[in-house]
């Protein structure tokens, strides 16, 4: 039987077409090195090869054997998550009090936008699961200048500001810088996935990026944006003192920054500070909603509150307090525990992934959740400072659903994968 013969029935019985080219270049480069083996020992070339073949044993077997092993797997549990969150999201939109905020809130054009959101997040995370993450590697620094030039136009071009942040819209779209955090993933994550990292050259780009996201003054996603980076660069194949000597220059720099900022803050960025030090002396200006969110919590009860109050941001940054005081502490910790599992079946996964690329995504992906997931919990609590930070799937908005979909998807799609390495060309 004849190379060719043996892997196209192999093959046959294997369903996965991703799977099948890759049986198929593992089982030919065995049995070439196989042929070597056996051409060392004397005999010739056509009986080589038939004992090479004869050695993996009868192909429709073998085939039946790998078309378990290389089965597209699903993992059901983070889609099941997934959906759970998705309709848990819309229990703060069902106890606002329309009396409340009908100056700035229409209340059925908030639930039809959540429904449309909803959709296309599941969508997004079933359409990544079953594209192939692998080839978007090759395009690293592609991503990387359509992440600069998205925030360029941003920068130039933005004609919305809403809460402080800055937005192009165009017709019924926004475009936030949020939706660059998707792209700088995707970039990072390939160059560090490489074997041999240009330090100098990640640092240039760092800084260049950088740059571009402080020209948006978004501090919140800046934060993600570094810790994203940090992260992702600590678990590339850069040996560990190379990685010490750049976290300490970083350190350093970022002492010296901290210390010039503080310098020329202006009189109300201090007042937002001293406001979260010492709510009780700035309980008429800054420390107000510390003190109103601490009063929440005390009032409810595992139920919720029986004296309902006005939480300004009760749908976006501080949904976990209304939350708190619409349902109680008993569903707050449901949803704790929901997004906590979450963050652990990240891990799992980016644990069982040997793909460099695939595993620094998902380490990446559950980087940007725990980021919002413990800092919105955080200043909820008035245990962090409040900022624009919304809590994932549970805030109201097109990119509190929509990224951490695109972040699910990609786990998703890793996982589906991991039994289909790549392996290494070897000259037989």
């Amino acid at each position: 039987m004849k190379i060719k013969q043996f892997l196209e029935i192999v093959t046959s019985q294997i369903r996965s077409k991703e799977a099948k080219a890759y049986v198929s270049e593992e089982l030919t480069q065995h049995i070439l090195r196989s042929k070597k083996l056996w051409l060392q020992k004397g005999i010739n070339e056509m009986e080589a090869e038939e004992k090479a073949i004869q050695e993996l044993g009868s192909p429709l077997t073998l085939g039946q054997s790998l078309d378990h092993i290389h089965k597209p797997k699903i993992d059901w549990l983070l889609i099941s998550i997934l959906c759970c969150s998705l309709l848990l999201s819309f229990l703060p939109l069902l106890t606002f009090k329309q009396e409340q905020y009908s100056s700035y809130i229409d209340l059925q054009t908030m639930i039809q936008n959540k429904v449309i959101f909803v959709i296309l997040g599941l969508f997004l995370a079933l359409a990544i699961m079953y594209a192939d993450y692998r080839k978007l590697q090759r395009f690293s620094y592609l991503f990387y200048v359509a992440g600069i030039g998205f925030l360029s136009m941003l920068h130039f071009f933005s004609n919305t500001v809403i809460n402080g942040e800055v937005m192009l819209s165009i017709g019924m779209l926004d475009l936030q810088i949020w939706m660059a955090i998707p792209l700088f993933l995707i970039a990072w994550a390939a160059i560090f996935a490489r074997p041999s990292v240009k330090i100098l050259q990640a640092m240039i780009l760092f800084v260049i990026s950088i740059i571009s996201f402080a020209s948006v003054a978004n501090l919140s996603v800046l934060f993600m944006y570094v810790v994203l980076v940090g992260v992702l660069f600590s678990q590339s194949q850069v040996v560990p003192r190379v990685k010490l000597l750049v976290f300490s220059a970083t350190a350093i720099l970022a002492i010296g920054v901290v210390i010039l900022t503080t310098s020329i803050l202006h009189q109300y960025q201090l007042h937002r500070l001293y406001g979260y030090i010492n709510p009780q002396e700035n309980a008429e200006g800054a420390g107000y909603m510390y003190l109103l969110l601490e009063g929440v919590i005390k009032n409810a009860a595992w139920f919720g509150s029986k004296t309902q109050v006005k939480i300004p941001g009760a749908h976006t940054d501080l949904v976990f307090g209304h939350l708190i005081q619409s349902y109680g502490y008993g569903l707050a910790l449901l949803i704790v525990i929901l997004l906590s599992v979450f963050v652990i079946r990240l891990c799992t996964i980016s644990f069982s992934i040997k793909d460099s690329f695939g595993k620094l995504l998902v380490i990446g992906g559950v980087t940007l959740f725990s980021i919002q997931f413990i800092y919105t919990i955080g200043m909820s609590v008035g245990i962090l400072p409040i900022v624009s930070m919304p809590l994932p799937f549970m805030s109201y908005g097109f990119m509190p659903t929509i990224l951490n979909a695109f972040i699910v998807g990609i786990a998703l799609s890793v996982y589906r994968r991991k039994s289909l390495i790549q392996i290494k060309r070897k000259s037989v």
